[in-house]
């Protein structure tokens, strides 16, 4: 957990020109996302968000869109399969997505599946 916040202390400092957040298989479940989420928000620039394999639940699907919807103009690559996200959770996540203007892959699992969109 430690590390999640260290991340969200980076991610704050450098919101406007960090481009890559990558915490795949890390498994930092709800709470570490807890750490770095407020941070996520407030980036701008993001082109790669991998967040697969952290356990992740329906908690925070809301705001995982509200981060896609941040970075619309410049988000590439979002990767948030094999976590525990319902199809309602996925389906929040991936709410915002088909305004992406450059968004080339998306991968928003649902309960430890790996759906592409």
């Amino acid at each position: 957990l430690a590390d999640c916040y260290a991340i969200g202390t980076v991610l704050r400092l450098y919101h406007n020109i960090v481009k890559t957040v990558n915490v795949g298989g890390c498994r930092i479940g709800d709470d570490g996302l807890t750490a770095i989420l407020p941070a996520l928000l407030q980036t701008q620039a993001l082109a790669h968000l991998t967040l697969s394999q952290n356990d992740l639940s329906d908690k925070h699907a809301e705001s995982l869109s509200a981060v896609v919807h941040n970075n619309k103009s410049t988000l590439l690559h979002l990767y948030t399969a094999f976590n525990n996200f319902t199809g309602y959770g996925a389906a929040q996540v991936n709410k915002h997505t088909h305004l992406c203007t450059k968004l080339v892959s998306v991968a928003v699992g649902t309960l430890g599946s790996a759906n592409q969109e």
